[in-house]
């Protein structure tokens, strides 16, 4: 039997989705929201799950994963895991893994399941099963959106200690003003 031409996206899928299922539990593990740490861990759970299940579908069609072919979607995994488990603001996190862009400057992307079914050789199993990881996709989307927004939100609200920080600058400032009128009005 040939090697199903859609192969190549099962293999991404498993690589990339157990890469994911890392990276979100790193991430809950090491912030201080517990909201998000919550989010963070249910969308890891799907995505390990659909690791297993793209890694048992292919094997099922007689054939192993290879991280090596697989189309690698993150591009630098191992500098996104150290800024998870790193002491970064959530905030800061979220714009490390959406490479520097805010969430309302990446503008509306296309649809990256659209084109999935274009391969009219996907067999019934299979096609059931990207049929479930599409939906399950768009849903962990929709919730990690949320939280990021709320994160990024509330992340740019300044701390207390940035607000001292920023009185205490304003109130030298003040002074020197004064200083400078002082001196001004003396010439």
């Amino acid at each position: 039997m040939s090697e199903p031409t859609y192969l190549p996206l099962l293999n991404s899928i498993a690589v990339n989705e157990r890469k994911a299922e890392i990276l979100f539990n790193a991430w809950a593990d090491h912030t201080n929201d517990e909201q998000l740490a919550g989010v963070l861990r249910f969308v890891a759970i799907r995505e390990g799950e659909h690791a297993a299940a793209f890694t048992k579908r292919m094997c099922e069609l007689g054939h192993a994963v290879c991280e090596e072919k697989a189309y690698q979607v993150f591009k630098d995994f191992d500098g996104l895991l150290a800024c998870a488990r790193s002491d970064a603001t959530d905030a800061e996190k979220v714009a490390m893994l959406r490479g520097g862009q805010r969430s309302n400057e990446r503008g509306e992307r296309r649809d990256p399941f659209g084109s999935f079914f274009k391969d009219t050789t996907i067999d019934p199993t299979t096609g059931a099963l990207l049929g479930r990881y599409i939906a399950e996709e768009r849903d962990s989307g929709r919730r990690l959106q949320a939280e990021y927004d709320r994160v990024c939100q509330t992340g740019t609200t300044a701390t207390q200690s940035e607000i001292a920080d920023l009185r205490a600058c304003v109130e030298a400032l003040r002074e020197e003003v004064a200083r400078l009128r002082n001196v001004r009005s003396v010439a």
